[in-house]
């Protein structure tokens, strides 16, 4: 079925660490080269899609300082023309604690600008730290980021005054995300998933010493709550009453997603996706498909209700894959890595069925026989030639 999908990879020329889609549909891409003379510019920039030939077309960008990180993380905003990004000032002014990193920018068809001030959302001093991951309350009203140091941070918007203090989690802060009503906050650190409050950061949940459904130890990598109101998974269970979590075995051979039913919290499915560790993790807008990209550079997509893997893209990319994006109309997936490339997947209409992965095995192996044969062919002629 890969070999049926058609994608089209474009060079933007800078690492891609964050992918975001404009309220207009549109790429918003973050990365660079970080601080110091690598050469490479640290950026955001936004691109068009070109829905028939699948190519990317640059709208605007930001070019930001190279005293600076790139950016490591971004979130767009729900409602204004806004992204919300993690950005590290320059090594002298963290080790004061002036790291000013959670930073707004306003988008348009000219430009990315800076908007407003600045706040700081991580702890640490030391230039090594920074904010894994962001995520912004369906309202609009609270971002939230995780930060490599083990602290979590939620704060206001647009003000960026904190909403309540920071939160110690159990390590480097893997991911956050909001649910629905925006009440609740899922944090996952290797060992541990915290679910907190979003009013004041109590804790309304705590999971810890994760493992597969054999028992295997494994790690939290991902943590996503569902967002679909109308829609079921396996035992009735609402759709957006689901959290969805990667677990990657700590042998790292084996990832696997998990559903919790966040009403009696307790675990409604576990299926192996990968045989490799999951880097990466979407769920698409309409909380219909979830995708994964592997440290093996595969990207795989998932039924959302069922786990069901329905797509496989090997060899996506060159060098590691850094994240992913579903389009706002589920038609595409959007993949960036640090080989300086973005990927565009148009997702069929039609998902393939148990008959399809046996013709494409039957046409993989009949064209193995083919070739095989031809060599023969080659082989006897040659020899009667000799002879």
């Amino acid at each position: 079925m890969a070999s049926r999908v058609k994608r089209l990879t474009t060079e933007v020329g800078f690492p891609i660490s964050c992918i975001g889609i404009t309220l207009g549909n549109e790429v918003v891409l973050g990365g660079g080269g970080g601080p110091g003379g690598s050469g490479v510019q640290n950026k955001l920039a936004i691109y068009s899609i070109d829905g028939a030939g699948l190519k990317l077309k640059r709208v605007s960008e930001a070019i930001l300082s190279s005293d600076e990180d790139a950016p490591t993380c971004l979130a767009v905003h729900p409602t204004d023309s806004v992204v919300v990004s993690s950005i590290n000032t320059c090594k002298d002014a963290m080790q004061k604690g002036n790291n000013s990193n959670c930073r707004v920018f306003e988008l348009s068809k000219k430009s990315v600008k800076a908007r407003g001030k600045a706040a700081k959302t991580i702890c640490s001093t030391s230039d090594y730290d920074y904010q894994k991951c962001i995520a912004i309350d369906a309202l609009g009203k609270l971002v939230a980021g995780g930060s490599t140091d083990g602290t979590l941070a939620v704060v206001q918007y647009p003000s960026l005054r904190q909403a309540f203090p920071y939160v110690e989690a159990a390590g480097e802060v893997n991911d956050v995300d909001f649910n629905v009503s925006g009440k609740w906050l899922a944090v996952a650190t290797d060992n541990e998933l915290k679910v907190i409050s979003t009013k004041d950061g109590s804790l309304v949940q705590n999971i810890d010493g994760p493992r597969t459904a054999s028992g295997q130890p494994a790690v939290f990598r991902f943590a996503k709550f569902g967002t679909n109101s109308e829609s079921k998974v396996k035992g009735g269970i609402e759709a957006k009453s689901v959290l969805y979590t990667v677990l990657n075995t700590k042998s790292r051979k084996l990832a696997y997603i998990a559903m919790w039913d966040t009403e009696q919290w307790t675990r409604i499915a576990t299926r192996p996706v990968c045989q490799s560790a999951i880097t990466t993790f979407a769920l698409s807008p309409s909380g219909r498909l979830l995708a994964v990209a592997t440290a093996s550079l595969q990207i795989a997509i998932c039924d959302a209700y069922t786990l069901k893997v329905l797509l496989r893209v090997p060899a996506a990319h060159s060098f590691a894959i850094t994240a992913l994006a579903f389009d706002r109309d589920d038609k595409h997936l959007i993949s960036g890595s640090a080989d300086e490339t973005c990927q565009v997947l148009r997702l069929p209409e039609t998902w393939p069925t148990a008959l399809d992965g046996v013709v494409d095995l039957a046409m993989a192996n009949l064209r193995a026989v083919m070739i095989l044969i031809v060599l023969l062919i080659a082989i006897l002629v040659a020899l009667v030639v000799g002879s």
